[in-house]
């Protein structure tokens, strides 16, 4: 209805005139129409004007429901409250496009607020970057403990408490235990992962250095197409991620140092998981 193809398309929509939209709400005037979808974007969805329009696009969406004869029927009440969400996220990334107030009095120019806005979209989507670059490394660390762990009992190992062990520690840290990575190029020439340290975290880079190489040794777990794994780099001068401490923990997972250095208000609200996890020294040959 209002010609969007993605929500950053809605910066430049055209507000409703002040003067339309006061006499709408005070006098006899016409307000919203079909033909006239305009939000007044000074105000909320629950505004007369605003609320009108939802309604128009509320009868449209049953409208095209019934004559497209849909499987699944919602009532106007939940329609209704989808509407409303999505007129709220529409306005505030129509607010974030408008010019802001800077230190020296100031408002921004057109420049400034398309290189801050830019600057934004590229910092949520390196944030994206690495939250897929987590959600891969955790999923092809379990698959690959799932696969050892399996293998170890059908063979009778005597090492197969070792990788269940491990797999628990991974598990146990989830997606968001396993560190991001920030690209660089090492070299001049080759692309890197550098590792983001997590102050926070044990250091486990030795347990994560067995399963990642267990990874590549077993190359039957993975299908062999796709990208070539990029070399990822662990230095202690790497950057520090920049989120915060996974709460709900047992107190083995975090760091004691860093646990040390809290405040007895900072490490009740990590609400340190009353379980015990009993500490492996896990030696390689």
């Amino acid at each position: 209805m209002f010609d969007i193809g993605q929500d950053t398309d809605f910066l430049a929509h055209e507000p409703a005139p002040a003067q339309e939209v006061y006499s709408f709400e005070h006098e006899d005037g016409p307000g919203p129409s079909r033909e006239f979808l305009a939000f007044d974007l000074s105000r909320s969805a629950t505004s007369p004007w605003n609320s009108t329009i939802l309604e128009i696009l509320l009868r449209e969406f049953q409208k095209t429901c019934t004559d497209e004869k849909w499987a699944i029927k919602r009532s106007d009440n939940y329609v209704r409250e989808l509407l409303k969400n999505r007129y709220k996220k529409l306005h505030t990334v129509w607010l974030k496009g408008q010019p802001k107030l800077l230190r020296d009095g100031r408002l921004e120019t057109e420049e400034e607020v398309e290189a801050r806005l830019l600057a934004e979209m590229d910092r949520q989507a390196k944030a994206s970057r690495q939250a897929t670059r987590r959600r891969n490394k955790y999923t092809r660390r379990v698959t690959t403990l799932n696969h050892v762990v399996a293998l170890k009992i059908e063979e009778g190992d005597s090492d197969v408490a070792v990788w269940e062990w491990l797999s628990c520690l991974i598990k146990t840290l989830g997606e968001d235990g396993m560190s991001s990575e920030e690209s660089a190029v090492e070299n001049q020439i080759e692309h890197v992962l550098r590792v983001k340290q997590m102050e926070w975290r044990r250091c486990i880079n030795h347990e994560l250095d067995i399963i990642d190489t267990q990874r590549l040794l077993d190359d039957d777990i993975f299908a062999r197409q796709g990208a070539k794994p990029v070399k990822r780099i662990r230095a202690h001068d790497n950057p520090e991620s920049s989120r915060d401490a996974l709460f709900g923990l047992p107190m083995a997972f975090y760091d004691g140092a860093w646990v040390a250095g809290l405040s007895q208000r900072q490490l009740d609200a990590l609400n340190v998981s009353w379980d015990t996890f009993e500490w492996m020294k896990v030696a390689t040959t």
